[in-house]
């Protein structure tokens, strides 16, 4: 039942008449038996068979794992991707309106990015993309979906956050990207980078997925327009 040996390959070694266990061993998950008097060469044959299964499981394990994990995840930056936020936004809106709880949603956009790009190359800016994307995971909750929204756009979604709370998390997180040049290949004095974000939670019982996060991008609109 642990998951470190769920997947452990059992071989029984039983005597002779013991058909009554070989039954009930496989019923609880035994997967091959082998009878007494030992054969070595047969003891070694059965238990590499059950090696090389344990080995092709285990590959196809790992690839449904990963193939699940590209599913929902941005290759670039390791944040979830578009679609998972998608999937999952509606949901949290409306169980936060059906229980009365707060929910906020930061729009975060990098200033100039294209201007990097230009500059730089986008091998730079996807290292500006990924130290942005560190610097956004050390800057909030373990309950909060972080997620690449598309280009060098960013949204947070903050389940039973208030809008005071979200604008001081906003504010430390502009401070942190702001504060420290970001580790560039091209520079051995880092690159500068800022960040503007919009604010927005839960207002009316009405509201969805696409009302707040058009309020957010409006508030990030003026962010960038006010400086």
């Amino acid at each position: 039942s642990l998951e470190r040996s769920r997947f452990l390959p059992i071989l029984l070694v039983v005597d002779q008449g013991g058909e009554a266990m070989v039954v009930r061993a496989f019923e609880l998950g035994v997967n091959d038996y082998i009878l007494r008097p030992i054969e070595p060469n047969e003891l070694l044959v059965r238990c590499l068979t059950q090696i090389r299964r344990k080995r092709y499981s285990d590959r196809l394990r790992e690839n449904l794992q990963l193939s699940l994990e590209m599913a929902i995840t941005d290759q670039l930056t390791g944040l979830y991707n578009r679609r998972y936020m998608s999937s999952h936004l509606q949901t949290l809106v409306t169980t936060a309106v059906e229980t009365k709880k707060p929910l906020s949603l930061l729009i975060m956009d990098i200033d100039y990015f294209k201007a990097i790009n230009d500059t730089h190359g986008h091998s730079v800016g996807d290292e500006v993309l990924r130290g942005f994307a560190q610097r956004l995971k050390a800057n909030v909750r373990g309950i909060d979906l972080a997620c690449r929204y598309g280009g060098e756009e960013f949204v947070v979604i903050m389940p039973e956050t208030d809008v005071v709370f979200a604008y001081t998390v906003a504010e430390r997180l502009r401070q942190a990207v702001a504060e420290l040049p970001f580790s560039v290949s091209c520079s051995e004095k880092g690159l500068p980078v800022t960040v503007s974000i919009g604010v927005t939670s839960i207002e009316r019982p009405d509201d969805t997925a696409d009302t707040i996060l058009k309020r957010a991008d409006q508030a990030l609109y003026r962010a960038k327009r006010d400086g």
